[in-house]
């Protein structure tokens, strides 16, 4: 009878073994899906979460006008957010953004000075209502920044908190 019962908790922490090894190779997974739960909290807070709250808040916008008053920063299509995207391999989580396809999201994250190009177009004059053209120029801006991609402890607590319960479920 009790080599019966040896064989039976034998056989189960084998089984038990062979889950937590696959837990182990889910923890790239987890930390991809804990960055793109920080990247969608920092857009949401309007700056780098970092110990549950946003601080520094992202600096508002110099002016506003009435397509952006009352909406958050750099929110504006969505665009941007929607192409932070975290990949996992079986050795490592990359977070990033393809820059071939949104040129701008360097700049917005670190902030500096970055040239503006303006195309020729027309303008009304909003006492006299007259139309004129206004020609084709550049201009320097110190763009602030705007950090929403970076290493947060608040990542680690994520994957720690999934981890936990995973591991309360197999060990149960």
């Amino acid at each position: 009878m009790a080599t019966h019962d040896a064989k039976k908790i034998v056989g189960d922490l084998r089984q038990k073994a062979s889950e937590i090894q696959k837990l182990k190779k889910k923890i790239p997974a987890f930390v991809a899906g804990a960055a793109e739960k920080m990247k969608d909290a920092n857009f949401s807070a309007q700056g780098f979460v970092h110990g549950g709250s946003a601080r520094p808040k992202w600096k508002k916008r110099r002016k506003e006008t009435r397509r952006t008053a009352g909406k958050r920063i750099l929110s504006g299509t969505g665009y941007l957010q929607g192409n932070v995207k975290a990949k996992a391999s079986p050795t490592q989580v990359r977070t990033g953004v393809d820059l071939s396809k949104v040129p701008y999201a360097q700049i917005h994250n670190e902030g500096g000075r970055v040239i503006q190009h303006v195309r020729a177009h027309h303008r009304t004059h909003p006492k006299t209502g007259r139309r004129y053209q206004v020609k084709a120029h550049s201009r320097k801006i110190n763009m602030p920044q705007r950090k929403y991609l970076g290493y947060s402890p608040d990542i680690e607590k994520i994957v720690k908190k999934e981890l936990d319960y995973n591991l309360k479920k197999i060990l149960k």
